[in-house]
């Protein structure tokens, strides 16, 4: 062949990229789950997190990882807020236990 039958033969084709169909959209339950467990109300996040997973089962959407992931971050900060609250009560106590004995033992010696 020469050189002008060469360029005259087209390149060969290739071949089309496969189809890949679309895939489900995320459920808006583990959406929410995770920015409430976060950001509003740990609570919220834990039943919001149950409510996707029993959705995602049945309808088969996306989202399970933000479902287990809102569940887990909502436990843990409640967990959190719990002890917080419980310091805080003792704290609390301890301080207005402290303050009562001695305003007690000033008056009594006061008079």
């Amino acid at each position: 062949m020469s050189d002008e039958q060469q360029a005259k033969v087209p390149p060969p084709q290739q071949p089309p990229y496969p189809y890949y169909p679309p895939q489900p959209p995320y459920n808006t339950y583990a959406i929410l789950s995770l920015v409430l467990g976060i950001f509003v109300l740990p609570p919220l996040g834990i039943y919001f997190g149950n409510q996707a997973k029993k959705q995602i089962a049945a309808s088969g959407e996306r989202g399970i990882e933000l479902a287990n992931a809102g569940v887990i971050v909502g436990w843990v900060l409640t967990g959190l807020f719990l002890a917080f609250f419980v310091v805080w009560c003792v704290m609390g106590a301890l301080m207005f236990g402290m303050f009562g004995l001695t305003s007690a033992t000033t008056v009594g010696v006061a008079s």
